[in-house]
C-alpha cells in the first residue's frame, strides 16, 4: 500500500478517490450530504485564495482503498487545517487510516498547521462509529456536537402564514430583502462582514478557532465557486431602520438543498429576525424548486434560539455531527 496525492487534473484519479470516499463517508448513515464529483472537480479546480485544498488517496495496486483529505485557511488561522480520513468498510482494520493520517500529519506539520481538526459523523440511536476511537488514538479531542437535522418538503403556506404573522409581532420597522444568486452591490461590503461573524458568534463549544476574515473579494469568490458548481443560492436578510444588515440566512441548493449560514446580529437580537429570514427564504424556495424533498441544517444543541426556529419550521434530527481537534504541543 503506498500514500499518494491525487492529481486534481487527473478525471480518472479524481473520480476513482471520490468513489472510494464516497463509500466509505456514507456507509451506516441516513441520506449522507456527501459532496458530488462535480463538485469536487470544481473545488480542487477552481482558484481559491480563502483555502487551500489537497485530496490524497490510499492505494493498494490501483485500488483506492482509502481517501485523505487537506483544508487549510489562507487568509485567516495560519495555524489551522481541518483533516478528514475515510475508509471504506471493506478496507478497514488493514492499517489504511493510519497510513493516512501519518500523511496528513506530516504534511499539516510541513504547513505549520498544528491545531488540527477532524469531524465524525454519528447516526442517532446507533453504536458509535469507529472513528470515535480511531480519533483519540490520533490525539483527537471531542470539542463539540453539532445536530445534522432534516425538513421534508413542502411545508404546508398555512404553516408558513403562521410563522411569519408569529415573526412579525415582534420585527418593528425592520424589513427583508431576498434575492438568488449573488448579492447586491449595495449589501456586499456589510454581508461580507455579516458572514465573517458566523465562525464566532455562533456557538463554538470548545473549539479553538480565530475569526474568519471576509471581505468583499472573497464573498464574490465564494459565489463564483458555487455558480460553477452549479448551485443556486438563495438568500434573504434583514435590514434595519437604519439601513444596516441586521442578520441573513442561505439555502445552497443543487440536487439538494442545505441550509447554509443564518445569523442575526447580536445588536439586533430579540426581534424574531432569525425566524422572519428563515420563514421567508423557505417560502421563496418552495416557490421556486417544488421539486425538491428535503433541506439539511446543522446546529448546535446549545444554540437555543435557532434550534427553536428549526423546530417550529418542522426539521428533525438525524445525525450528530462530532467536532474534535487535535493541538500540537
Amino acid at each position: 500500500m503506498r500514500i499518494t496525492r491525487v492529481d486534481h487534473a487527473d478525471d480518472g484519479a479524481l473520480a476513482a478517490w471520490h468513489a472510494a470516499m464516497f463509500a466509505g463517508l456514507g456507509a451506516g448513515r441516513d441520506d449522507p450530504p456527501i459532496v458530488s464529483l462535480d463538485d469536487v472537480r470544481v473545488t480542487y479546480r477552481t482558484p481559491d485564495t480563502s483555502y487551500l485544498h489537497e485530496a490524497y488517496a490510499a492505494l493498494d495496486g490501483e485500488t483506492v482503498v482509502g481517501t485523505g483529505q487537506l483544508e487549510a485557511p489562507l487568509r485567516d488561522n495560519p495555524r489551522y487545517a481541518d483533516v478528514e480520513v475515510v475508509v471504506p468498510p471493506e478496507h478497514r482494520r488493514r492499517g489504511v487510516g493510519a497510513a493516512l493520517w501519518d500523511a496528513l500529519h506530516d504534511r499539516c506539520l510541513e504547513l505549520r498547521r498544528t491545531t488540527l481538526g477532524a469531524e465524525i459523523h454519528q447516526p442517532i440511536g446507533a453504536e458509535p462509529v469507529p472513528g470515535w476511537a480511531f480519533a483519540a488514538r490520533c490525539g483527537f479531542v471531542h470539542k463539540m456536537t453539532e445536530v445534522r437535522q432534516r425538513l421534508q418538503l413542502p411545508i404546508a403556506a398555512e404553516r408558513l402564514d403562521e410563522l411569519e404573522a408569529h415573526a412579525q409581532q415582534r420585527i418593528g420597522a425592520y424589513t427583508l430583502r431576498s434575492w438568488q444568486g449573488p448579492c447586491p452591490d449595495e449589501y456586499a461590503e456589510q454581508y461580507a462582514r455579516l458572514k465573517g461573524l458566523l465562525a464566532t458568534d455562533a456557538p463554538l463549544g470548545d473549539l479553538e478557532y480565530e475569526p474568519e476574515v471576509w471581505d468583499v473579494e472573497r464573498l464574490r469568490e465564494n459565489e463564483r465557486t458555487a455558480a460553477a458548481q452549479g448551485r443556486t443560492v438563495f438568500t434573504t436578510v434583514a435590514v434595519s431602520p437604519a439601513g444596516s444588515l441586521a442578520g441573513h440566512t442561505q439555502i445552497g441548493v443543487g440536487d439538494k438543498a442545505h441550509q447554509w449560514d443564518t445569523l442575526v446580529h447580536r445588536d439586533h437580537r430579540g426581534h424574531r429576525l432569525g425566524l422572519a429570514v428563515k420563514v421567508a427564504n423557505l417560502r421563496i424556495l418552495t416557490e421556486t424548486r417544488p421539486d425538491l424533498r428535503t433541506v439539511g441544517t446543522w446546529n448546535a444543541p446549545d444554540n437555543g434560539p435557532m434550534i427553536a426556529v428549526n423546530d417550529a419550521l418542522g426539521f428533525r434530527p438525524i445525525e450528530r455531527n462530532e467536532e474534535w481537534q487535535r493541538i500540537e504541543s
